[in-house]
């Protein structure tokens, strides 16, 4: 199939222009340049531009393409056009390949308005946002946060040698190749450093780029400098050793304008928090003055990390005079430790980053090998092989109150009473029908991400962040039981067990606790829970994202960094069910009603179906162009959610794929069907709860 990008095509997906170089529907041509045929859009909300994938011959590429209103913005074009004129002038792996003649206008047939186009290498894998998502939103190391700086002040450093600097440095913007190498994208902000810039810093025509929580105060005020990217730099890695949005309460008051998060990573020795400190200062003037000064003091930081300082020494942030330094060349570093290294790598830090580097990357590339086969010889057959049978959905409500990102959701037994666990640390239970809040639970002191209800729907159970589980009269709203210090971690996941006598909770270090939920009367009553603790323990292979109970309780299965199956009568050597692809992780779990079929959703981009009995894989759904977030059983049906914006909807018996529903404006987190067939989704970043209808003709 190829796809028509003349904006005015009243059929740009015509079924006949696979095999055309003219559109079918109105004549535009459909071989841009000669070389690039365009297969799918990936995103219309990207900033000024549309993204589409495009392929010469098998290679896929990256289109963007300005959305035609800009076409007479000045500014906007010029922003498009620099994006090509920077990346063509860097080689470098942290850097999207752009050839020279990368940008080009498309003319299409009908006289219109050319369109303004950007041809660049396509990145295969997540950005730091997405990967976070992944891996369990679980803050990283300091030795990826030592080997991630590292790479990107590589980049920044050559970005900063061309008299440019990127203005746009967030986890969005940073991407991770199977190599383990990250790229800086977007440079469509980026600003190259004249005599003329410097003389109109604060002037209104100098376009202001702003990302909330990464824009430093200079930039917000149209006088962004280099070292305005060493700021975003900063706050980005701040992001990643805590899990936390600059602007979560926890690390930031907004009162006083204070920004604390130290306590909020103590994985991280003081030496790097002191650096990373430094890039964020308010003033330009009091941060390293150039790339050169951070890698310098990153070798200072890893020197003083292998001579066995102690973490909690503390080194006061030198001023950093505007010295010329070569990190590629061996530098003597003033250090009064006697270091555990041999000379000849003692005297090359940034050796020692590039084979740790290295060290990350075998694994990785391990990874990307292994994409290259399918687990059992299953075929994973790439989305645009499936059947396009589409159905497009109609946008009927938002429903608005959560002030942060929406975490999960129940659909209550009614079809209409649904209850959501948000970032903003409040639980919330909504009417569908009438299209309004009903109630808000606030006592969470943290990030609620999960809920539960009892088989009964009387009690209602929510965790999070702030490692508490609490029980809530489900009729009101009224606090009942709250578990303080239920796990020592964030808790990621619960679930009770269909009989309604157990509950099970885990979290982010894949700790899980079963609960009994009689009380000693033989009744449902959680109120022994605080004094009686969990039952048993039990621990996975890391992070956990979800849980379920086999349909007869016989088994639990948890999903995250792995697939375990718990026998409930022998809960000391639970099974791993392996198939999912290296370093993915899997976000959601169902059990089919006649018990035999576990299905596992994951960020390998497929859904993956496991025989209960001999607890073997005996089919993967390809098909998903993203990350898969949820899935839900509905008899014969099985529906799977993605990043991509799109269900994709399978016979679960043939194992088929039987139609793609499409039309969702963000990507779908979690998604739930009411019994009038409307969909309710959560995901995107506008705090949202938003309702769908499907065509009244649809296959339900």
């Amino acid at each position: 199939m190829s796809l028509c990008i003349n904006p005015r095509c009243r059929q740009p997906n015509h079924p006949d222009n696979g095999g055309s170089s003219t559109c079918v529907a109105c004549g535009s041509g459909l071989v841009l340049q000669g070389r690039y045929r365009v297969m799918r859009l990936i995103s219309s909300d990207s900033g000024f531009g549309r993204v589409y994938e495009a392929y010469e011959r098998n290679v896929p590429k990256i289109l963007k393409v300005l959305k035609e209103g800009y076409n007479t913005n000045d500014k906007v074009v010029e922003l498009f056009r620099r994006e090509a004129q920077v990346l063509s002038q860097l080689n470098h792996p942290g850097v999207p390949r752009v050839e020279p003649e990368g940008y080009f206008l498309y003319y299409p047939a009908d006289g219109g308005e050319p369109s303004h186009c950007l041809v660049m290498e396509k990145i295969e894998g997540p950005n730091l946002k997405q990967w976070m998502v992944q891996q369990g939103n679980h803050p990283i190391s300091e030795k990826q946060a030592m080997l991630w700086l590292t790479q990107l002040t590589d980049v920044l450093d050559l970005v900063h040698q061309h008299n440019y600097f990127h203005r746009d440095i967030k986890p969005e913007n940073i991407m991770l190749r199977p190599s383990g190498q990250l790229v800086l994208v977007d440079f469509g902000a980026a600003r190259e450093m004249t005599q003329t810039y410097m003389a109109n810093l604060g002037d209104s025509g100098i376009t202001t780029v702003s990302s909330a929580g990464y824009t430093p105060p200079e930039q917000e005020q149209g006088q962004a400098v280099p070292q305005s990217d060493f700021y975003a730099l900063g706050r980005t890695l701040i992001y990643l050793m805590t899990a936390k949005l600059p602007n979560d309460p926890a690390i930031y008051n907004s009162r006083t304008n204070a920004f604390g998060w130290r306590s909020a990573a103590p994985q991280i020795s003081a030496p790097l928090a002191d650096l990373i400190d430094h890039l964020i200062a308010p003033a330009a003037a009091n941060r390293p003055q150039n790339t050169e000064a951070i890698l310098e003091r990153l070798a200072q930081v890893r020197s003083r990390q292998v001579s066995g300082l102690p973490r909690s020494a503390r080194v006061a942030a030198p001023t950093w005079p505007l010295t010329t330094l070569n990190p590629h060349e061996a530098q003597t570093l003033p250090e009064p430790s006697r270091s555990f290294l041999p000379p000849w790598l003692d005297q090359r830090p940034w050796l020692l980053a590039g084979l740790t580097g290295l060290a990350l990357a075998v694994p990785l590339g391990w990874y990307a090998l292994m994409r290259s086969t399918s687990p059992q010889g299953l075929l994973s057959e790439p989305a645009q092989t499936l059947p396009q049978a589409q159905v497009q959905v109609q946008l009927l409500s938002t429903l608005a109150g959560h002030e942060a990102d929406i975490q999960d959701l129940l659909l209550l037994k009614d079809g209409r009473t649904l209850v959501t666990a948000s970032t903003d640390n409040t639980v919330r239970f909504w009417n569908l029908d009438a299209g309004r809040l009903v109630r808000t639970l606030s006592d969470h002191t943290n990030v609620v991400k999960t809920l539960a209800m009892t088989t009964d729907q009387e009690i209602l159970i929510s965790a999070g962040d702030d490692r508490t589980i609490r029980f809530w009269a489900m009729a009101d709203g009224r606090p009942l039981v709250t578990l303080a210090n239920a796990h020592a971690v964030p808790i990621k996941a619960l679930e009770v067990s269909n009989n309604g006598k157990l509950m099970v909770s885990a979290d982010s270090d894949g700790t899980i606790y079963l609960w009994n939920l009689v009380g000693p009367d033989g009744s449902i009553d959680p109120q022994h829970l605080a004094t009686t603790g969990p039952s048993h323990t039990l621990q996975a292979d890391g992070t956990v994202n979800d849980l379920r109970f086999t349909r007869d309780d016989s088994y639990l299965v948890s999903g995250g960094k792995s697939l375990h199956l718990w026998d409930m009568e022998n809960l000391d050597h639970p099974a791993t069910l392996e198939g999912h692809e290296p370093l993915t992780f899997i976000n959601r779990l169902d059990i089919s009603d006649d018990n035999r079929i576990l299905v596992s959703a994951s960020s390998d981009k497929t859904v993956r179906l496991w025989n209960l009995a001999d607890q073997t894989l005996y089919a993967t759904l390809p098909g998903h162009q993203s990350y898969v977030n949820d899935v839900r059983i509905d008899g014969p049906r099985l529906w799977s959610s993605d990043a991509n914006n799109t269900i994709l909807v399978w016979d679960l018996n043939q194992k088929t794929y039987l139609e793609t529903i499409t039309g969702f404006n963000t990507d779908i987190w979690r998604f739930a069907v009411q019994p009038n067939g409307h969909i309710v989704t959560i995901g995107g970043t506008e705090n949202l709860l938003s309702l769908w209808s499907l065509p009244a003709d649809a296959d339900k």
